[in-house]
């Protein structure tokens, strides 16, 4: 399937949930509930795996960028839906292994990811922006999982992937506190990348998302595998799993290609292919 091309002002269109198109080599998810400051129903987080899944099926794409319409990056879940789920522990659990399913496979997306956040990303909203590879917030952006204000559990993976942001003790506090944190604070927790003026803020994302696309899709795949794979490992077994797949991204095309420009000190010009080759004659 391929991601209908878009403008980058193309304006959010009333009633579409959520936005995906592609602009060159670089797909736009665009989260577009403005009025509930992009909280995330059913409807939005099927939309959300169906984008995933277009993305990955898009062999143009090399890179993408999730944003919010409004005045908000996102709210966290819809809390009517929720509310709903709520009616049995049956559904319940359905609503948290989708959820997780959905998350799980945008962490997991092949193609770099950049988190464009303005306004707030509380509670579901700052879960995803854990699940991207890089995030660039505006300076006024506001962060936290409030879950505990309200005697309710984050159960959308904050109490896991949180932790491992930005250590132990300091994930406890901003999670049994459901304390908010500037984009400054996110900085120096190591949440977010850059900070940047409002206005700058999607212009930063671009920036970043086309210095990604312009590299190796193979050699970024592979980088991206083996730190998702290696945080579940042992030290030992993560190295195992590194040179596994360094085998076999260095006998691949981009490989050889980036040996050769680096030799010939030129710029080097990837080809976009994912399978493995051959080591070059006389090469090992």
């Amino acid at each position: 399937m391929t991601i209908g091309e878009g403008a980058l002002d193309a304006a959010p269109r009333e009633g579409e949930p959520l936005l995906c198109f592609r602009d060159g080599h670089i797909a736009h998810v665009v989260l577009n509930r403005p009025a509930k400051l992009n909280a995330i129903d059913g409807v939005c987080l099927g939309l959300l795996r169906q984008a995933v899944q277009d993305i990955e099926a898009d062999d143009a794409v090399r890179a993408v960028v999730l944003s919010g319409a409004g005045r908000a990056f996102c709210a966290g879940a819809d809390l009517d839906y929720v509310g709903a789920q709520m009616e049995s522990a049956t559904e319940f659990a359905q609503f948290l292994a989708e959820w997780h399913g959905v998350f799980g496979g945008l962490e997991r997306c092949s193609k770099p990811t950049i988190a464009a956040v303005h306004g707030v990303a509380l509670a579901g909203g700052l879960e995803l922006t854990q699940v991207c590879d890089v995030v660039v917030a505006a300076e006024d952006a506001r962060f936290g999982d409030q879950h505990a204000r309200f005697g309710l559990f984050p159960g959308g993976g904050s109490t896991q992937r949180l932790p491992r942001l930005v250590g132990a003790r300091r994930a406890r506090w901003l999670l049994l506190s459901g304390e908010h944190f500037t984009a400054a604070d996110a900085y120096e927790f190591g949440m977010v990348n850059a900070v940047v003026p409002p206005a700058e803020l999607l212009t930063e994302a671009l920036s970043k998302a086309g210095t990604l696309a312009s590299l190796s899709r193979s050699a970024s795949t592979a980088i991206k595998r083996a730190a998702l794979e290696g945080a579940d490992l042992t030290l030992v077994e993560g190295l195992q799993r590194e040179r596994e797949l360094a085998v076999d991204h260095m006998l691949g095309v981009d490989a050889r290609i980036g040996l050769a420009a680096f030799r010939e000190k030129q710029s080097p010009i990837f080809s976009g292919l994912r399978e493995s080759v051959g080591a070059p004659d006389g090469e090992g």
